[in-house]
Protein backbone atom coordinates (compact mmCIF):
# COMPACT_ATOMS: atom_id res chain seq x y z
CA UNK A 1 0.00 0.00 0.00
CA UNK A 2 1.50 3.31 -1.15
CA UNK A 3 1.28 6.28 1.22
CA UNK A 4 0.63 9.75 -0.16
CA UNK A 5 1.56 11.82 2.88
CA UNK A 6 3.68 14.16 0.75
CA UNK A 7 0.56 15.66 -0.85
CA UNK A 8 -1.11 16.47 2.44
CA UNK A 9 0.94 19.61 3.33
CA UNK A 10 0.43 21.06 -0.15
CA UNK A 11 -3.31 20.42 0.01
CA UNK A 12 -3.59 22.01 3.44
CA UNK A 13 -1.64 25.05 2.23
CA UNK A 14 -3.94 25.56 -0.76
CA UNK A 15 -7.08 25.14 1.36
CA UNK A 16 -5.75 27.54 3.98
CA UNK A 17 -4.89 30.18 1.40
CA UNK A 18 -8.31 29.84 -0.22
CA UNK A 19 -10.09 30.31 3.11
CA UNK A 20 -7.95 33.33 3.97
CA UNK A 21 -8.68 35.01 0.65
CA UNK A 22 -12.39 34.35 0.95
CA UNK A 23 -12.58 35.64 4.52
CA UNK A 24 -10.58 38.77 3.75
CA UNK A 25 -12.58 39.71 0.66
CA UNK A 26 -16.05 38.53 1.54
CA UNK A 27 -18.80 41.11 1.16
CA UNK A 28 -22.47 40.83 2.10
CA UNK A 29 -25.12 42.27 -0.16
CA UNK A 30 -28.56 43.36 0.92
CA UNK A 31 -30.99 41.62 -1.42
CA UNK A 32 -33.66 44.33 -1.04
CA UNK A 33 -31.61 47.53 -1.24
CA UNK A 34 -28.94 46.11 -3.60
CA UNK A 35 -26.16 47.58 -1.40
CA UNK A 36 -23.06 45.62 -0.37
CA UNK A 37 -21.11 45.95 2.89
CA UNK A 38 -17.65 44.93 4.11
CA UNK A 39 -17.07 43.02 7.34
CA UNK A 40 -16.36 46.18 9.39
CA UNK A 41 -19.74 47.73 8.57
CA UNK A 42 -22.50 47.80 11.16
CA UNK A 43 -24.92 46.61 8.45
CA UNK A 44 -22.78 43.60 7.42
CA UNK A 45 -25.02 41.18 9.33
CA UNK A 46 -28.39 42.76 8.56
CA UNK A 47 -31.40 40.52 8.10
CA UNK A 48 -31.55 41.08 4.33
CA UNK A 49 -27.78 40.76 3.74
CA UNK A 50 -28.07 37.28 2.31
CA UNK A 51 -26.05 37.68 -0.90
CA UNK A 52 -22.33 36.93 -0.53
CA UNK A 53 -19.68 38.25 -2.90
CA UNK A 54 -15.98 37.49 -3.13
CA UNK A 55 -15.11 40.96 -4.43
CA UNK A 56 -16.48 44.43 -5.04
CA UNK A 57 -16.22 43.83 -8.79
CA UNK A 58 -18.47 40.79 -8.46
CA UNK A 59 -21.01 42.79 -6.45
CA UNK A 60 -21.07 45.66 -8.95
CA UNK A 61 -21.44 43.21 -11.85
CA UNK A 62 -24.52 41.82 -10.09
CA UNK A 63 -26.04 45.31 -9.91
CA UNK A 64 -25.16 46.19 -6.30
CA UNK A 65 -23.59 49.46 -5.16
CA UNK A 66 -21.20 50.13 -2.29
CA UNK A 67 -22.51 51.21 1.10
CA UNK A 68 -22.03 54.94 1.69
CA UNK A 69 -21.02 54.30 5.31
CA UNK A 70 -18.35 51.60 4.92
CA UNK A 71 -17.52 52.01 1.24
CA UNK A 72 -18.26 48.38 0.55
Amino acid sequence: MKKCYSLLPALLLVLGMTCAVMAAGELHGNAKSRIYHNSSCRYYTCRNCTVIFASAQEARAAGFRACKICGG
